[in-house]
């Protein structure tokens, strides 16, 4: 009898327990989740990952809408495509959405996730991103590295100029470019010149240039992980873990030597007679850092790994995205000659009297400021933002979002939107003039280096190499395509990657125009 009581007791409390359940369910809101295409078992939508991601959620947006729902494998994730969303995201949530997936190369690349880009929000990303800003990257940190700007755009100009009324491989040449000016600012050292021959010592740092291409390329990449944690193991099976592993020691011996380098230089200098600004002046990035090191006043100690993945991160996130925006406003330039001939008289019309283009009078270039700005438009370094992740539930839009959803912004989308842009797939830099639309996170409809508190430090650095060389291009070369080329034979075809870059590489044909002697200066 006992038994029986207990049994009924039980009975009744677990049917009781599940009517409340059944009803709670019943009486609760569900979640307004955002417009999503059809999905399929286990994928989910990983099958509308094509190699042009950005064009692909352009198409799903003018279908859906501005803000779409995709499960991406096991990732709940949102594609936003509109700069009034993004000003949400940005902005108005940019708390909610301050945090960053952690991806399996970058775990591995950024030294467990410990440089600025990758970092999980929290007191060590605001210590590393507060150095970047105020040590790194501040203005007269980026004005200290004038002398080589200079310098690089000087040699490859005497190049160009070796090479005039011929045809040239400019891709090639701006990658080069942008490699050379990230190496001496970040490490102190070119390593390899214009035809590989290896400057300085030996060691590792002669493979400097294919170690980090290496990366940028794994960088670039998916992986399996990314998209099912739990099945990070199929790495092991794909090769992607040894190539990984492999590029982890690679950038671990270099950047080693490197330091060890940069150490014994301290000790030889620590007695010299150089006064402190000096000094500071030419400090590299890995001087800042050492010092910044050994300050003793960081709320989280800097570990020599972190240190790694700090200047890694300047040069990684810095070389593609100068190279390619160099690469497409040439192109650009190249297939609107109206364009680039306006340009060209502004350049040569400051400039003319001088005899050669100063880095302290670009202000004055009000139009070839609008053709970067048309050219980061249409042309995004990265079209779909480094992903951020949401570390608490908000509601967007009207949609309720849940922590830990992954977030994509389409600058390629936006850049391209008509409810922003008037005509926007032409290419018309006067869009820009008279107007106050800037590309420093403000302005939500252009937003080529993020916005909110994780956007880019280091826009005004990439800026002022863009344009210190797109002004003496315009002023010292008169430019043309390949004999039989038209402006319609130009092959726009993208690459996707840490940077979107043309497939095909850019011809043009350099005619000097104004001589002068491009060499090192200092």
């Amino acid at each position: 009898m006992e038994d029986l009581t207990a049994f009924f007791t039980l009975s009744v409390s677990v049917i009781i327990t599940v009517l409340v359940v059944t009803l709670t369910k019943w009486n609760r809101s569900p979640a307004i989740t955002p417009p999503s295409p059809p999905k399929l078992p286990i994928l989910g939508h990983l099958h509308l990952l094509t190699d042009m991601p950005h064009h692909s959620f352009s198409q799903l947006a003018q279908k859906l809408g501005p803000i779409i729902y995709l499960q991406l494998g096991r990732i709940p994730s949102l594609v936003i495509s509109s700069a009034r969303l993004a000003r949400e995201v940005l902005k108005t949530h940019d708390h909610a959405f301050a945090s960053r997936p952690q991806i399996i190369a970058a775990q591995y690349l950024s030294f467990g996730c410990s440089d600025v880009t990758f970092s999980a929000y929290g007191p060590y990303w605001r210590q590393a991103r507060k150095i970047c800003v105020t040590e790194l990257l501040s203005s007269k940190r980026v004005s200290s590295f004038q002398r080589i700007r200079d310098e690089e755009v000087n040699l490859l100009l005497a190049s160009l100029s070796a090479l005039s009324g011929k045809e040239t491989d400019m891709s090639h040449r701006f990658f080069s470019l942008a490699n050379n000016v990230l190496c001496r600012v970040a490490f102190g050292s070119r390593y390899v010149d214009d035809e590989s021959r290896v400057e300085g010592a030996g060691g590792s740092k002669s493979r400097l240039p294919e170690i980090l291409t290496e990366a940028q390329a794994l960088f670039a990449g998916f992986s399996i992980g990314d998209f099912y944690p739990a099945l990070e193991w199929v790495n092991w099976l794909t090769g992607l873990k040894r190539r990984l592993e492999r590029n982890l020691g690679d950038l671990r011996t270099v950047c080693d030597e490197i330091i060890k380098e940069h150490l014994e230089k301290r000790k030889t200098s620590s007695g010299s007679a150089a006064t402190t600004d000096d000094a500071s002046d030419r400090e590299d990035f890995v001087d800042v850092l050492l010092r910044v090191q050994k300050g003793g006043d960081l709320e989280v100690p800097i570990t020599d790994d972190n240190l790694k993945a700090l200047v890694l991160d300047m040069f990684v996130a810095g070389t593609d995205t100068t190279s390619a925006t160099l690469e497409w406003a040439m192109t650009e330039l190249a297939r609107h000659p109206d364009v680039m001939k306006k340009a060209q008289t502004e350049v040569r019309s400051v400039f003319g009297s001088k005899g050669r283009v100063e880095e302290g009078d670009l202000q004055q270039l009000v139009y070839m400021k609008a053709v970067i700005k048309e050219t980061l438009r249409l042309h995004p370094p990265a079209p779909l933002l480094v992903p951020r992740e949401s570390i608490e539930k908000c509601v967007l839009d009207g949609y309720e979002i849940p922590a830990k959803t992954r977030v994509f912004i389409n600058t390629y989308a936006i850049g391209r939107d008509p409810l922003s842009w008037e005509h926007p797939l032409e290419y018309n830099p006067e869009r820009f003039i008279g107007t106050n639309i800037d590309v420093k996170g403000q302005d939500f409809e252009l937003l080529p280096f993020g916005g909110g508190r994780r956007g880019c430090p280091g826009y005004s650095f990439g800026l002022a190499t863009i344009e210190i060389a797109l002004a003496r291009f315009l002023y010292h070369f008169d430019w043309a395509l390949p004999n039989g080329v038209t402006a319609d034979d130009v092959d726009l075809t993208e690459i996707f990657g840490l940077a979107t870059r043309k497939k095909v590489a850019l011809l043009l044909v350099p005619t000097t125009i104004k001589d002068y002697e491009f060499k090192r200066t200092g």
